[in-house]
């Protein structure tokens, strides 16, 4: 049974070891990726929310005018807007504010828009939806 290890070089030997070296190292590196995918699963929302809201932090920081006028309306800061664009698209959201370049912040579901003023063709406020919890 030992014969055939007898005849084997050490050219052998080193190749032997070399390949178990590098197959142990990819099973390791498999296994990390597997690991920090389901890390990274579990914690990837709250990556994603904290970033949204230093975005937001941001937005604020460039957009200090919190009250707008808009076709003879007033909007404030905070405010649910629908906006209607030259190109008819719909944005609803919340009101972030406006820079000196005349360029609004809006807050959209996960999108952050910023939009020229010129380009809005209609904006209105939307309703406050009572629910049992704020009414």
């Amino acid at each position: 049974m030992l014969e055939g290890f007898y005849k084997l070089t050490t050219a052998d030997y080193l190749y032997a070891a070399l390949t178990a070296f590098v197959a142990t190292q990819l099973i390791l590196y498999f296994l990390r990726f597997i690991e920090i995918s389901k890390i990274n699963a579990r914690e990837g929302v709250s990556y994603r929310e904290s970033d949204r809201m230093m975005v937001i932090k941001k937005c604020i920081d460039m957009f200090p005018v919190e009250t707008i006028y808009f076709r003879g309306k007033v909007f404030t800061k905070g405010m649910k807007v629908r906006i209607i664009t030259l190109q008819k698209r719909i944005i609803e959201g919340e009101l972030i504010g406006k820079n000196d370049m005349d360029i609004l912040c809006i807050v959209a579901g996960q999108h952050i828009i910023a939009h020229e003023i010129e380009k809005i063709e209609d904006m209105t406020e939307m309703p406050k939806v009572l629910t049992k919890n704020n009414a």
